[in-house]
């Protein structure tokens, strides 16, 4: 049942409506566990939570639910099929939950292929051989199956969560293979380079490279956020999309600044207000993130250097902190990581670093 429950009262959705459920465990009179599981009888919060508080009284006196118990009784689970819970429940009680570039993702992923192979079909009769055959089918057309098969597992989750299928349907063994390519940075002197563009593009270029935020807080830095008597960045926000949202983690986290990077924010924040963003156009837009990468890229054509993503220079500090000798620890916790797993991940072994490890062989 997930997280414990202990008003013994859950709600859930059949047919689109919203039904309150008495869920609960006892121990039975023969000492065995037993579950509970009923439609309130009155479709009322506090009468359901009212009716639950007694019966479970009573099963914790006598070791029985009703008086012929004990029963578990389950609902009868209504078959619902995936485009109908997509377009309904899962829409309106998951879907703000999630970025706004995460829900436009979402969608459009259920436009292109998901809801035209798993639409008609019965939730509660969704198996793993059908992702199987949906993976088989986006990878015939060359299309990289990870993202939909994600979120028709993300989907079942749901529709397990609002007690319409009993289980969610194992992923397949080996159905997305976990991509173990290391991510691409920019060398020192590539880096030094991309810092000679001017304007707002040279600044967030700054920040991701110096400071090692992602796109999203670049965009999302405020005037506010820049402590210079104390040298220090307070990444509080990201953009996702045009919408202000959280950092990626969900946390605040405080950036140390390098002089450089204290240099460029100081001309920056010339004559703005507090709760001004430093990261604007030249009409005091901020940029979208395709403008970032737009501008970004183009810059690196004109410079006659490899074409990047706007990513890479985070990858860049993190991968050259590492190098440097930091502890992987302060690293992971300037770049916003969940886990020390996820920064190994980043940090990158030049070849420089390669033949050094190999030279001390004969030392």
């Amino acid at each position: 049942m997930g997280t414990r429950n202990f008003l013994g009262v859950r709600s859930v959705m059949r047919r689109g409506k919203r039904r309150l459920l008495l869920d609960f465990r006892f121990t039975s009179t023969n000492g065995a566990r037993a579950r509970f599981r009923r439609d309130a009888s009155v479709q009322n919060h506090a009468a359901a939570v009212a009716e639950a508080a007694r019966l479970m009284k009573r099963a914790a006196a006598t070791g029985k639910v009703i008086d012929d118990a004990p029963v578990i009784v389950k609902p009868k689970l209504i078959a619902i099929a995936f485009n109908a819970f997509f377009e309904d429940g899962f829409e309106k009680h998951f879907m703000p939950g999630f970025s706004e570039a995460t829900r436009l993702r979402y969608r459009a992923l259920h436009k292109q292929r998901v809801g035209a192979f798993f639409g008609a079909m019965p939730l509660d009769t969704i198996e793993p051989k059908h992702l199987r055959e949906f993976a088989a089918t986006l990878q015939r057309d060359g299309v990289q199956p990870k993202g939909a098969v994600n979120l028709v597992r993300t989907v079942l989750r749901a529709a397990h969560e609002h007690g319409l299928i009993e289980t969610v349907p194992a992923m397949p063994k080996g159905l997305i293979k976990v991509n173990k390519k290391l991510p691409e940075a920019p060398s020192a002197d590539e880096f030094r380079r991309m810092l000679e563009a001017d304007g707002w593009l040279g600044v967030a270029i700054a920040l991701a490279g110096f400071g090692g935020l992602r796109a999203g807080e670049v965009r999302a830095i405020e005037v506010r956020d820049v402590v210079f008597e104390s040298e220090h960045i307070v990444v509080r926000h990201a953009m996702s999309e045009d919408a202000l949202s959280t950092t990626k983690s969900g946390h605040e986290r405080i950036v140390e600044m390098v002089p450089a990077l204290a240099a460029r924010l100081r001309e920056a924040v010339t004559g703005k207000l507090p709760r001004a963003r430093i990261v604007v156009d030249e009409r005091g837009r901020t940029p979208r993130r395709q403008e970032v990468l737009y501008q970004f890229q183009r810059f690196l054509r004109k410079s006659g250097l490899k074409v990047r993503s706007f990513h890479s220079l985070r990858h860049f500090f993190i991968s050259e902190m590492v190098r440097m000798g930091a502890s992987v620890e302060a690293v992971r916790e300037l770049a916003g990581h969940s886990s020390l797993a996820v920064t190994e991940r980043y940090s990158h072994s030049s070849s420089r670093d390669r033949r050094d490890a190999v030279n001390k062989l004969s030392n």
